[in-house]
């Protein structure tokens, strides 16, 4: 194979050409010298069994006790039932929401009072209607239609101060009365306290 190129080591990039016979000269070796040497290592010395000994015998020193009016703890924010307060946004039916403003400026409450009196008002047993499948219109000859639960509607947004037990106490209820979802549950109690006659 006389075509083949000819390559040199790597090695050799790293060494300078030979200058007259002889090894090939190091290029780092003009480097020596020109940085400042490392200090040493320090040398921890170990202690004596005398000197462990008196360290034993001393008396520790003193720490001075922190005044009591000096130590400072940061108060928790908790509502009055003991939960931590959150805003929470539901949506209403247009009609709903109106009449939820109008009872609520009326009587000067705010619309988490009005969602209390509203689940106070309004039967499990009336949700729980509200909520069932309904259905279908259309019976399939062949093929069996499907039920269809009730989905909470497109309303305007209300938001709500909660605190975490009153949260808490929604999640369980959309659980226990087939709701949709926490915001269908609010609407729909709200809707049959504030219009009993639908």
């Amino acid at each position: 194979m006389n075509g083949m190129i000819k390559r040199s080591s790597v090695g050799t990039s790293f060494t300078t050409p030979k200058t007259g016979g002889g090894e090939p000269k190091k290029r780092a070796a003009g480097l020596v010298g020109l940085l400042p040497p490392r200090p040493p290592a320090p040398v921890v010395a170990e202690p004596s069994v005398e000197a462990a000994a008196v360290a034993d015998a001393a008396p520790a020193p003193a720490v001075a006790p922190v005044p009591q009016a000096l130590t400072v703890t940061r108060p928790v924010t908790l509502s009055a039932s003991g939960g931590g307060v959150a805003t929470i946004g539901v949506y209403l039916a247009p009609l709903t929401l109106e009449r939820a403003r109008e009872v609520s400026l009326a009587r000067r409450i705010t619309y988490t009072d009005l969602l209390v009196e509203a689940f106070d008002y309004v039967t499990d047993a009336r949700l729980v209607v509200e909520f069932a499948p309904v259905e279908p219109l259309v019976q399939g000859k062949a093929m069996p239609t499907r039920a269809r639960r009730r989905r909470g509607t497109a309303g305007i947004q209300m938001n709500l101060r909660l605190s975490a037990e009153q949260r808490e106490w929604l999640d369980a209820k959309v659980l226990t009365l087939g709701a949709p979802s926490r915001s269908a549950l609010v609407a729909e109690a709200l809707r049959l306290h504030l219009s009993p006659a639908d």
